[in-house]
This record gives C-alpha cells, sequence and structure tokens, in this order.
C-alpha cells in the first residue's frame, strides 16, 4: 500500500495529541481518507508515481477547525433560511471549519468537504464565542458564534488573534480548543488530531507556526485545506 496523498517538509506539525506532541520537519501520508503514516523520517517508502505530493517547506500543519456551536439561521421563510444556512456553511469552510455541530436535527449534512453533526452533548469545559467578559482559563471551545451574537464571523481566527494577544493565552491551548478540545469532548472519533489511523482532515498554514497564525487578523494564510484525505482548496488534487 502506497500513499494517495503525502505532505512534506513541514516546519512545525501540530499533532493536538494528548502528549502535545508538535513534530519538526517532518511528513503525513494518507491512503485515501486515512493517515497511514507520520515523522520525521523519510517518507519515501509511501511514494510511487499515483502519489500526490505536497511541499509544505516553511508552513505548518494542523488538524482542521471544528465548530461546536452551529445553529440554524433565524429566518421565517424556509427558502432564506436555507439559502443564509448554505452560505454561512461554504463562509466558515473557506476559514478551515470542515466539521460544524448543532443541537438542530434540521442541520445534519453530510458533503463531501464539510460536515454538519448532531449533538445535545452538554460540554464541561466554557464555549467561548464573543470577547470574553472575565478572565479565560483554559481548556476551552472556541465558536464562531453563529445566531448568539449581534455580528455574523465566519471564522475563529479573530477570537482566537484577541485571546492570544490581549489575554495571553497560548496558541497551541487556542490550537487544540479548535480541534481536538471539541473532537473529545462531543465524542468526534478519529477527528481533531493528526493520528495515523485517523481521518486526513487537515489544514497546511502558510505561516512556520501556530504562533504566528494566531498574532495577526484578517489575512487569509490558509494555504491547502484537506478533507478526509483530498485537497479541495485551492483546487481539488484527486488522488
Amino acid at each position: 500500500m502506497k500513499a494517495t496523498l503525502l505532505i512534506k517538509n513541514i516546519e512545525n506539525l501540530y499533532t493536538c495529541s494528548e502528549d502535545d506532541i508538535i513534530l519538526k520537519n517532518a511528513f503525513v501520508a494518507m491512503h485515501h481518507d486515512r493517515i497511514i503514516d507520520m515523522g520525521v523520517h523519510d517518507p519515501k517508502e509511501w511514494i510511487d508515481d499515483a502519489t500526490r505530493v505536497i511541499d509544505a517547506r516553511g508552513e505548518c500543519v494542523v488538524p482542521a477547525f471544528i465548530d461546536c456551536h452551529f445553529n440554524t439561521p433565524d429566518d421565517r421563510l424556509d427558502g432564506d433560511r436555507m439559502r443564509k444556512e448554505s452560505d454561512a456553511l461554504y463562509l466558515m469552510r473557506m476559514n478551515g471549519i470542515l466539521t460544524l455541530i448543532s443541537r438542530d436535527p434540521q442541520m445534519r449534512r453530510r458533503e463531501l468537504f464539510q460536515e454538519v453533526v448532531i449533538s445535545r452533548h452538554i460540554p464541561k469545559i466554557p464555549i467561548i464565542q464573543g470577547v470574553p467578559q472575565e478572565p479565560v482559563e483554559p481548556p476551552i471551545l472556541l465558536s464562531c458564534g453563529m445566531n448568539s451574537l449581534p455580528h455574523k464571523m465566519y471564522s475563529m481566527q479573530p477570537l482566537a488573534f484577541f485571546l492570544h494577544v490581549y489575554c495571553g493565552i497560548g496558541a497551541y491551548c487556542l490550537l487544540k480548543a479548535m480541534t481536538c478540545n471539541p473532537a473529545r469532548e462531543y465524542g468526534l472519533k478519529e477527528l481533531g488530531e493528526i493520528r495515523i489511523g485517523f481521518q486526513g482532515d487537515l489544514l497546511v498554514i502558510n505561516k512556520p507556526t501556530i504562533e504566528a497564525y494566531f498574532s495577526e487578523v484578517g489575512v487569509q494564510t490558509i494555504h491547502r485545506m484537506i478533507k478526509a484525505g483530498i485537497q479541495f482548496f485551492p483546487y481539488i488534487m484527486r488522488s
């Protein structure tokens, strides 16, 4: 078995594992939708003529983001609601949010590059959706706060920027609030981490570290998005 997609020369690979492993000058190999290997050793054993290879030199790789509080747009007309819902999901996907959690059963949706999961679970750790009024202590969950705030945000990065720069929360803690924390809290098996056997939902960020990603706002630095082992942004790269 060879890799169908392989990312090499990763400056920093943030696994979001329980032991917070960060691999430098690393690679990730995927066979269709699953991660089959990762590390800092030579990945050539996984490559053949059919393997799509991505060079992430100078970039970092993280698990795809998970928003844990997505609600149905509040519209009386079903047509308007469905249109706004579709627009919101698209904009969130373009900001790296490839999995969303909702309490509304009407929101269940599984598309090729994004999924809405239904759960009525009440998390044990706080969900931060806007600028906090009191000090915040990790672990936390982050959300865009759709329909919970007067403004509409389709990315968690601006909130993470504020929490990192003005509240002093570590970048890795914020990354986990967008990836492994919601996956574990809501029982999303095989998501939220970069681990052998897990689903290949990954983001390639055009920054060497996650600290650099959370240190500026208003700039699109997500270079590539991969869902279930298929790169779909900036273009579809199929195996």
